[in-house]
């Protein structure tokens, strides 16, 4: 029994060391590079609008600031998106730049023709020149149908307090 156990702790020992070794090269690449970006959740749809072409903007509706230095003006603005070559309609927000250096986080929705798509996009920095942000589209029977988008833009956007700010349109 003796020499089982003698032979099993250095087995054990060596999977600690090995665990504790790991843990603190990973601890250190996440020090040096930085933690992952943060990446888009999209649900739902047909696809990345990305890929389509003949698009144009239907509709827009101004995304207000609503507390300190930004209360009241516009920060951004969500569009309901179409293209022929999908035959389909998509949201998108675009944010202002140089109003503000906080992440904000993106979360917005399409609905046509009793279908849903989602697209949740946390920690985007605007910079100076702005940035913009889409849910994946949703391939409509009839050109014609209504479509709803709906936006939540939330940070602290330069406050001292976290809020979100959003907007909705139907066409």
């Amino acid at each position: 029994m003796s020499t089982t156990s003698t032979v099993q702790r250095p087995r054990r020992f060596g999977r600690a060391l090995l665990a504790a070794v790991t843990a603190i090269l990973a601890a250190g690449t996440i020090i040096l590079t930085g933690a992952a970006a943060a990446q888009a959740t999209d649900s739902g749809g047909d696809g990345s609008p990305t890929g389509c072409s003949q698009t144009s903007t239907v509709a827009t509706v101004p995304i207000h600031g609503s507390r300190g230095a930004l209360a009241g003006k516009a920060i951004g603005e969500l569009q309901l998106r179409w293209s022929w070559s999908c035959h389909g309609n998509w949201s998108r927000v675009v944010l202002y730049g140089g109003m503000y250096s906080n992440p904000v986080t993106v979360e917005q929705v399409v609905e046509s023709e009793g279908r849903r798509a989602s697209a949740y996009d946390p920690n985007l920095l605007t910079g100076a020149g702005g940035t913009s942000a889409w849910s994946p589209y949703i391939r409509l029977a009839n050109s014609q149908s209504t479509a709803c988008v709906q936006a939540w833009l939330s940070s602290d956007f330069g406050t001292l307090n976290y809020h979100t700010n959003g907007a909705r349109l139907c066409v």
